[in-house]
């Protein structure tokens, strides 16, 4: 996910400016920040925020060349609060972050799906304080939606069939929550896709649509997902990783073709069937594998990429054998 990192940071240069470039804010969008500050207790790192400055300079956010403030993110550890619904009068605001708020609570307020230049927006705690309850259906208002992560939460519910209806959205993280349900088909769209749903309580098979998507990366590990997820292979996608690790999967992957990308495959704790493919020796890039704690039987084959492999890699199969397990027994 590193790289995809990297492309946010470089569009976020294009996205944005200096403040210094924006000598004076909009009134209305100071009357919000100061809202969001009162709203949030008046924290010290809100110290900036005073009304008789220009609040294009003041920290945690960024202005336009108009004046707008287009970016806002609130990082502090010591913050007990909700989100504040008077975000939503940002109205010119491409990118909103919270993050590492230890003491952030409550729902989303649903006034913040309402913002129609929103682009990316991450809600991201890392302690027992979470954001709670379902993901609002009025999300699917945010037409310029790119990015959005709620992962590590405490959001309950399904995922809104109306996050479907995003047409720009290509990177989706709504791991470590408590999610429920199955996962509704066409979540990401276009080239350079991320989906990310791993550690929830999702069910059901997963949506074949999902085949044929440009997805970069896919985690939809320790889960509850039953089926066939051999569709999610191919020599010529684009994938480079593939998690699903922690289900109930079931499939025979004796001639499933990887696809030749791949840095991250794990399989592992399934009740994948059939023989290791053969065209796991191809796999060049790949520096994690797991296939342990499934039902595959016969020989590793040999050569390739299974030279570096450890027994883990494999270990805890019906009857696999051969490097780097132990030797085969040939009649």
């Amino acid at each position: 996910m590193a790289h995809y990192h990297l492309f946010l940071a470089c569009l976020f240069l294009v996205l944005l400016v200096s403040p210094s470039l924006a000598s004076q804010c909009n009134s209305a969008d100071l009357k919000a920040l100061l809202n969001i500050k009162q709203s949030l207790g008046n924290p010290t790192i809100l110290s900036s925020w005073v009304p008789s400055t220009s609040c294009c300079a003041w920290k945690s956010l960024q202005c336009d060349r108009a004046g707008r403030v287009n970016s806002l993110t609130i990082r502090d550890s010591n913050l007990v609060a909700t989100i504040p619904p008077s975000v939503a009068d940002l109205t010119a605001l491409i990118s909103l972050a919270f993050i590492d708020m230890l003491g952030l609570t409550g729902p989303i307020p649903a006034s913040i799906f309402t913002m129609k230049n929103l682009q990316q927006l991450t809600i991201l705690r890392t302690s027992v304080s979470a954001l709670s309850g379902p993901i609002p259906d009025s999300i699917c208002q945010q037409s310029q939606l790119d990015t959005l992560d709620l992962s590590s939460n405490k959001l309950t519910g399904s995922i809104p069939v109306s996050l479907s209806k995003l047409p720009k959205l290509r990177f989706l993280d709504l791991s470590h929550n408590q999610l429920t349900g199955s996962i509704p088909a066409g979540l990401v769209h276009g080239n350079f896709a991320f989906l990310i749903l791993s550690h929830n309580l999702l069910t059901g098979r997963i949506p074949l649509d999902y085949g044929s998507a440009n997805i970069d990366s896919i985690n939809l590990s320790h889960n509850r997902l039953i089926g066939d997820a051999s569709f999610l292979f191919g020599a010529q996608k684009p994938t480079t990783e593939i998690y699903l690790a922690w289900n109930r999967l079931e499939f025979d992957i004796s001639n499933v073709v990887f696809p030749k990308g791949l840095t991250d495959l794990d399989l592992s704790h399934n009740q994948i069937s059939g023989r290791v493919p053969v065209s796991i020796r191809d796999l060049a890039k790949v520096h994690k594998l797991d296939l342990s704690y499934n039902k595959l039987c016969g020989e590793i084959p040999s050569g390739g990429v299974n030279t570096h492999m450890s027994v883990a890699a494999f270990g805890h199969n019906k009857c696999l054998c051969g490097a780097p397990l132990s030797p085969c027994h040939k009649n």
